[in-house]
């Protein structure tokens, strides 16, 4: 049964986009990136003033350390500081590439290092920065694209369909809810061989609660159970705490390694009652538990990748 209340504020919508998928929102929704590519916003004038101070941090770190190259980089718009931390990463050939990418107004920092063992050679890099610039633009919060790519809080990266990000983190504010956090969390090549990451929410659940023992919080059950999300065959939990904060959460976990439309893992957390990030601190949540569903429910049928990706249903997109 629909909620009245959260039926109106689904009146006008929008699509928000991370990584390779999208939520779709209140219109009075954003999004806070956790994990992203690291950015500088709106520094580009001051390129010469964040290299100078890399620099001056490597040299303060070791005294032994050494700069190999200060300047521009291999490609249009990018600079580059090349260095060994100390005369040990010399003698194994461990250079460290800070690389840096101005987008629009702002800088992308893309730091690297080589490493034999897994064949992380200078030119590697070198290669890996010339694509990275040629595939990367600036993005304004609300532009949802419609080519293959990831979506960064500043930018916008072209990329195969059939490749994608390692981890995605971003959590939803809406401003008529101020104390709900809505959290997804993908994690594509996650090893599920690993005790644990192999497990699925239910046991972690069971789990801690049989360490925790009598001292396991006291919470109330809404709901719990098996949940399948545009063919992510997951499970939920769904409770009340003693304070009357919502802890919801949805959980798929993929095979080994995952893919592109099966991530390793994909974790999602709505939670109510957050003040200053922290969950319970607020006064009072905004939404009782009918409503706290129903909002579950609408935004995790929102979650879907934007654009098709191989192996991925046609529900689980977006923009078709």
């Amino acid at each position: 049964m629909k909620n009245i209340r959260i039926e109106r504020l689904f009146e006008h919508t929008k699509l928000l986009c991370f990584g390779r998928y999208v939520l779709t929102a209140p219109a009075d929704s954003r999004l806070a990136f956790g994990r992203d590519f690291p950015t500088l916003p709106n520094q580009a004038k001051d390129i010469d003033k964040v290299m100078d101070a890399e620099r001056a941090k490597i040299l303060a770190a070791d005294k032994t350390a050494e700069i190999n190259y200060f300047g521009k980089g291999p490609a249009p718009n990018t600079w580059l500081i090349r260095s060994y931390m100390d005369d040990t990463a010399k003698k194994l050939e461990l250079e460290g590439f800070h690389n840096y990418h101005i987008v629009g107004p702002h800088i992308f920092v893309n730091d690297r290092g080589t490493a034999k063992s897994r064949g992380v050679t200078a030119d590697s890099i070198l290669q890996g920065t010339i694509e990275i610039a040629q595939d990367l633009r600036p993005r304004t919060p609300d532009e949802v694209p419609t080519e293959q790519g990831l979506c960064h809080e500043f930018g916008f990266r072209r990329l195969d369909g059939s490749k994608g990000n390692v981890l995605t983190q971003v959590g939803l504010h809406m401003a008529a809810l101020p104390d709900v956090v809505f959290s997804v969390e993908s994690n594509q090549t996650v090893n599920t061989k690993f005790t644990g990451n192999s497990d699925g929410l239910l046991k972690l659940i069971a789990d801690r609660k049989r360490e925790a023992g009598s001292s396991y919080p006291k919470l109330t059950t809404l709901r719990e159970g098996r949940k399948n999300v545009h063919g992510w065959n997951g499970e939920e939990s769904l409770v009340r705490r003693a304070d009357g904060a919502h802890d919801f959460e949805w959980m798929f976990i993929g095979e080994n390694g995952g893919s592109v439309a099966r991530p390793g893992n994909l974790d999602v957390t709505m939670r109510t009652k957050v003040m200053a990030d922290r969950i319970g601190a607020a006064p009072a949540s905004s939404l009782n538990d009918e409503e706290a569903i129903a909002l579950w429910d609408r935004l995790l049928d929102g979650l879907k990748f934007r654009v098709a990706v191989p192996g991925a249903p046609a529900d689980a997109v977006a923009i078709q």
